[in-house]
This record gives structure tokens, sequence and C-alpha cells, in this order.
């Protein structure tokens, strides 16, 4: 399961490149993404990949990191399912309306976490 590991890693840091070169294109398509499917979408698909995540975290030379991941994306993925519409909406408004500095810090901070994940397989 190290290759799922890798895959992640590698897409972390092509969407912390393109969040970066691309602020714009890339708020838009996320929002667009995220107006467009079910929360409990979002929800079931971060919980899959935590949980392949927990599942991978032995084949990386630090699996604690891993475990910590897979365990805060489980989290993400049952709060977005449970948290009542409204809430959500709300959470969801505030990042869409954030200034341009904090998308291009979320940007680094998963260009960041990408070169870490595939660095530790």
């Amino acid at each position: 399961m190290g290759w799922f590991i890798a895959l992640l890693g590698i897409v972390w840091i092509v969407f912390g490149i393109v969040g970066l070169v691309a602020t714009k294109r890339m708020h838009l398509a996320l929002s667009n993404l995220i107006k467009n499917v079910r929360r409990q979408t979002l929800g079931l698909l971060s919980l899959i990949i935590g949980v392949l995540l927990l599942i991978s975290a032995s084949s990386a030379r630090e699996a604690w990191f891993v475990l910590m991941l897979g365990i805060i994306t489980c989290l993400k993925g049952v709060t977005t399912i449970l948290t009542p519409q409204r809430n959500l909406k709300a959470i969801i408004d505030w990042w869409l309306s954030a200034p341009e500095i904090v998308h291009k810090g979320w940007a680094i901070t998963l260009l960041i976490l990408g070169v870490v994940i595939f660095y530790i397989i």
C-alpha cells in the first residue's frame, strides 16, 4: 500500500503548486466542486482516504505521521457528514470568501505535506 501514500503525496504536491501558481483558478474549481457535490459524498471520500492512510501507514518509514494524517482525515470525513447543513455552509462560505493569502497559505501547507509524505515512503 506504499503506492497509495506515494500517489497521495504526488497529488498534494501538484495541488500545492497549482494552488500557488493559479490561486484564483484553483479557488474557482474547488468552489464549484464543493457547491455541486453532496456533503455526504465529500465526507465519505475523506473517510475512504483516511482508512487507506491508516492501512498503508505500516509501509512508511514514519508510520506515526501517516497514522496521524489518517486519523485527522477520518475525523474530517465524520465531521463533514455529521455537521448540520447550515453550520457546514457557514464554514464553506467563510472559506470561499477568505482572502487570497489564506488560499496561498493552504497551498504551501499542501505542498509541504506532499513533499513530506513522498519523502517518508
